[in-house]
């Protein structure tokens, strides 16, 4: 996404990434990114969680309007509040009872 987001620049529309993946993030060098520590697939935190996800979007604009150069990665401070392991298992378990 970070070298779709170069295109985009490029044409005059900011775009600002939220990813999941810091290190993937840092090879890319999108042009303005916030991280957050969730797991892959879950950039706005578990589903149903209203206020983190309006929480992030706004971080994410703020760094829009914010941002003083290109490459910026901002780590986001949110927890996921359990291991990621958990979310394995239950799509795993999902994709095999099927």
């Amino acid at each position: 996404m970070g070298l779709v987001a170069r295109v985009i620049e490029e044409a005059g529309v900011p775009t600002v990434l939220v990813s999941t993946g810091r290190d993937l993030t840092a090879q890319v060098l999108p042009p303005r990114s916030v991280f957050v520590n969730f797991p892959m697939g879950n950039p706005f935190g578990p589903a149903g969680d209203v206020a983190l996800q309006r929480r992030i979007l706004l971080d994410a604009l703020h760094l829009a309007e914010t941002a003083d150069r290109g490459g910026v990665i901002v780590d986001l401070p949110y927890d996921w509040g359990r291991p990621f392991a958990s979310l394995v298992d239950a799509v795993t378990d999902a994709m095999t009872a099927g």
